[in-house]
């Protein structure tokens, strides 16, 4: 019975914030002044709503999906992992239906939107109970869809600011979040490199890199600050050459992709000097080749 009302549940959740989407485009909402910390200042009604609509997918993809791990077989990782694509989304979808365009679109990108949120939020679900060959192709099916919703909120921050510190700190925190996300997966990273025992201390001394991964497995945060600032500070570099904010995003998006790959290879032990280069050379190819496009 339980399990049965998960459906119900994710509809719940999906019908709000497609009706919140197309209230903040079709309803006007009255700023209101925020008083905090003895700072003042004027919220817009817009961005109220935008608030909300991030932290219901936050909150209903994981009700959604923690409901579903105690009826079914629990699943490692992060324990807000599967949280972070519906919100990314959700907020990306925000900012990219709020810019000017006729009703028929922004009705076609709610529809959109819903449904790939309602997705995500089954393959969140799913991952976890298929087989190990199935659960394979679904963690990569996931990470394809972080790129493209990567993608979408990159190109929405740039649509939606042309300052350059607001800019960099929107790329710098949706980074990091991105950046966790991939790199927890499904908890792959927490088992199979486990930090040194005492044992092992005297192994793990003479070799650094072993060490130095085991810290950052240990505090797995670290990695996706890492690749948050260096993203940030990429994106302050891109926004000087490139005005498209297509371009601008896939650039980013293309860079996320290497630098994830390279510190997953590196966390797991198998970094080796001719996979960096493999990753380095179709980030680099990837980037020169889109340049051209950028004006």
């Amino acid at each position: 019975m339980e399990a049965m009302l998960l459906p119900g549940k994710l509809g719940a959740v999906v019908a709000l914030i497609a009706i919140g989407l197309l209230a903040s485009f079709g309803l006007a909402w009255p700023a209101r002044d925020v008083y905090w910390g003895g700072l003042s200042f004027t919220l817009s009604g817009k961005m109220l709503l935008g608030l909300v609509l991030v932290g219901l997918a936050w909150t209903g993809a994981d009700v959604v999906v923690q409901q579903h791990r105690k009826v079914h077989a629990e699943r490692p990782g992060l324990p807000f992992s599967h949280s972070i694509l519906p919100a990314a989304l959700t907020a990306a979808a925000w900012v990219l239906l709020a810019q000017p365009d006729s009703i028929k679109v922004k009705m076609v990108g709610v529809v959109a939107a819903s449904g790939l949120l309602a997705f995500l939020i089954i393959a969140e679900c799913s991952v976890g109970d298929l087989t190990e060959r199935w659960r394979a192709v679904a963690q990569l099916c996931l990470r394809l869809l972080a790129y493209w919703v990567a993608t979408l909120l990159y190109t929405a921050i740039h649509l939606s600011t042309s300052a350059d510190l607001p800019a960099t700190i929107a790329v710098v925190a949706a980074s990091v979040i991105l950046g966790l996300k991939l790199l927890s997966d499904d908890g792959s990273l927490l088992q199979r490199i486990p930090a040194p025992d005492v044992e092992e201390q005297g192994v793990a001394a003479e070799m650094p890199g072993r060490r130095f991964a085991s810290i950052l497995l240990r505090h797995n945060w670290l990695c996706g600050v890492g690749l948050g600032v260096l993203l940030g500070v990429i994106s302050w570099l891109l926004n000087h050459w490139v005005a498209s904010p297509l371009i601008h995003s896939l650039a980013l998006v293309v860079l996320l992709y290497v630098l994830v790959g390279i510190v997953r290879h590196f966390l797991l032990g198998t970094l080796t000097q001719q996979v960096a280069l493999e990753y380095l050379f179709v980030g680099v190819l990837v980037v020169l080749l889109l340049l051209p496009l950028a004006r």
